[in-house]
């Protein structure tokens, strides 16, 4: 599906490039693109809303869990923000030190 597959970032949340140059030492491509999900997933788990200015009410802001009690309401944002990105949870275990996600596009 096409809204799994885009430009790939690292892990330090830069753009992958693996340049590839012609005979001419002319850059033929450079950007990585291939599956997306879980870049994704992460993008909307850490993001709070309004950072993302395309999308203002994408995230959720997952760093304000720390030392909150009410799992449930995590539980919630979480397939909530994923499901208005497309993707239906299969899986979400949420505990204090942890998170379990199974979610793919529609």
């Amino acid at each position: 599906m096409w809204r799994d597959t885009g430009i790939r970032i690292t892990d330090d949340y830069e753009l992958e490039v693996d340049v590839v140059k012609d005979s001419d030492g002319k850059i033929e491509q450079g950007l990585v693109v291939g599956r997306t999900t879980e870049q994704n997933q992460a993008m909307i788990l850490l993001c709070h809303k309004g950072e993302n200015k395309e999308y203002y009410q994408l995230g959720v802001g997952i760093e304000d869990m720390l030392n909150d009690n009410e799992i449930d309401k995590w539980k919630r944002a979480i397939t909530h923000q994923l499901s208005q990105d497309g993707m239906k949870v299969k899986e979400l275990d949420v505990k204090e030190d942890m998170i379990k996600l199974e979610a793919e596009y529609e």
